[in-house]
């Protein structure tokens, strides 16, 4: 096997524990070498970019940070590794399947619930999994190894918060044919996308707290079942109409874990259609989010964002 390139960006995996709690280390490979004997099996090196951060504190600048490493090493590795932690892994899975489209060598992304030199942690097998499907032949794209599970990154969620099995995939795999592309740095742009939960009684006010931000582009509405929201306040609709009209793009998503939005099956619904919402079809949120910050980082705009969006990219759809 050709040597992987493991890329440490903090998370559980690598945690030690001081005086507030666990918190990021950079010794993890001396640590890797001494506590898992199986890499001796492997060609690997590690680097730790730096800072370190605990997931919770991930910026769309670590999106960037983590693509031009892989970028800038590309022809020295025959694939890479990330080791991310899991509370945002999925957002950061689902960012490289879109910014790395194009990259000859494949990605795994993985981290553990539990920290390496614990009893009974998943830091070692996650990462021998890892090491193991970059070892097969004609393997590309960017996967998720986590929990014995190998999965597709940009339609995978976090279903449990510290179970082995943390990541599922609720709307299955899609298959894809990656498009020929040129994988670049993205210059992501901070607070133009975001996601707001629909719940009973949401405030307008709440509402426009997030949509009058004058850098927002566009707005993941998290929606009920196939797509509803509610329609007897017109405080709500109104929210929504000065966004609109601010040129801001609505999407519209499902709350529920599986299935996906089917705008217009309910009265509840037409409100999103008159203002031109855009359907999640059966996209994660996670994905979703990701897929239009790039879509913006390359010099997309509305118009054509909404040209773009059914249209699969590297999987992350089901038209």
């Amino acid at each position: 096997m050709n040597k992987v390139l493991i890329i440490n960006t903090g998370g559980t995996f690598g945690m030690v524990q001081g005086e507030a709690g666990l918190a990021p280390s950079a010794d993890l490979e001396l640590r890797l070498r001494e506590q898992v004997p199986e890499l001796a099996h492997y060609a690997f090196d590690l680097v730790d970019l730096l800072p370190l951060i605990d997931s919770s504190d991930l910026r769309l600048n670590d999106w960037t940070r983590i693509c031009k490493t892989i970028i800038a090493e590309q022809q020295h590795y025959a694939g890479f590794i990330v080791i991310h932690g899991t509370d945002t892994l999925a957002y950061t899975a689902s960012a490289l399947s879109f910014a790395l489209l194009g990259l000859s060598q494949p990605v795994v992304v993985t981290g553990s619930q539990y920290p390496l030199g614990v009893k009974g942690s998943d830091a070692p097998t996650n990462l021998l999994d890892s090491l193991s499907y970059l070892a097969q032949s004609d393997v590309r794209g960017v996967r998720v190894c986590f929990g014995g599970l190998n999965l597709q990154a940009n339609r995978i969620r976090k279903v449990d918060a510290q179970d082995y099995v943390a990541f599922e995939m609720p709307n299955g795999e899609v298959s894809s044919i990656h498009e020929a592309a040129v994988p670049e740095v993205m210059g992501y742009q901070e607070g133009a996308v975001a996601t707001l939960l629909i719940y009973p009684g949401i405030p307008a006010a709440i509402m426009d707290g997030i949509l009058t931000d004058d850098r927002l582009r566009a707005v993941v509405l998290l929606s009920f079942g196939s797509g509803n929201i509610p329609t007897t306040s017109s405080d709500f609709g109104d929210a929504l109409r000065r966004a609109h009209e601010k040129g801001v793009l609505l999407v519209n998503m499902t709350q529920c874990l599986k299935g996906r939005v089917i705008q217009g099956a309910y009265e509840t619904g037409a409100l999103l259609a008159e203002l031109g919402a855009l359907p999640g079809f059966d996209m994660t949120p996670e994905a979703a989010f990701a897929k239009l910050h790039y879509l913006f980082a390359k010099g997309a705009d509305k118009k054509a964002v909404e040209a773009q969006w059914q249209q699969p990219l590297c999987g992350e759809l089901q038209p």
